[in-house]
């Protein structure tokens, strides 16, 4: 029976890799899929700046009237809405307000203490007693 379980284990372990590896794979998807979103947002807006910016010029140069360009179908556009920050980008951005070394430090000194404590209750109770 021994070997069975072992067996078992050792099966639902590499099930369980395969799903996390393709848990993973599937969230880095999602990562490339937005930062591909986010750069087509900021082209698209760079783009419509130089329409604006050409549109602009024609009408200062006298060629047209802003009039005319909106009869020809090139009528003003709307400001687009600024892209949305990267996860990544985004928690940087609030640290610095929100003293970024003190969050830092409370997550390191958080993993240093449970290390510690795992070690000191480790010795506390098995050595020790």
């Amino acid at each position: 029976m021994a070997p069975r379980k072992k067996n078992g284990r050792a099966a639902a372990e590499a099930a369980y890799a395969n799903l996390l590896k393709d848990n993973t794979a599937l969230v880095g998807d999602v990562g490339e899929a937005f930062d591909r979103y986010v750069a087509s947002l900021e082209a698209a807006a760079q783009a419509r700046e130089q329409f604006e910016e050409a549109r602009t010029a024609a009408v200062k140069a006298g060629a047209v009237t802003n009039d005319q360009l909106d009869q020809m179908g090139y009528k003003k556009t709307s400001k687009l809405p600024a892209p949305p920050a990267r996860p990544a980008d985004k928690s940087s951005q609030e640290s610095p307000g929100a003293d970024a070394g003190s969050s830092l430090s409370s997550n390191t000194n958080g993993a240093a203490l449970g290390g510690t404590k795992l070690t000191s209750t480790g010795v506390g109770t098995g050595e020790g007693s």
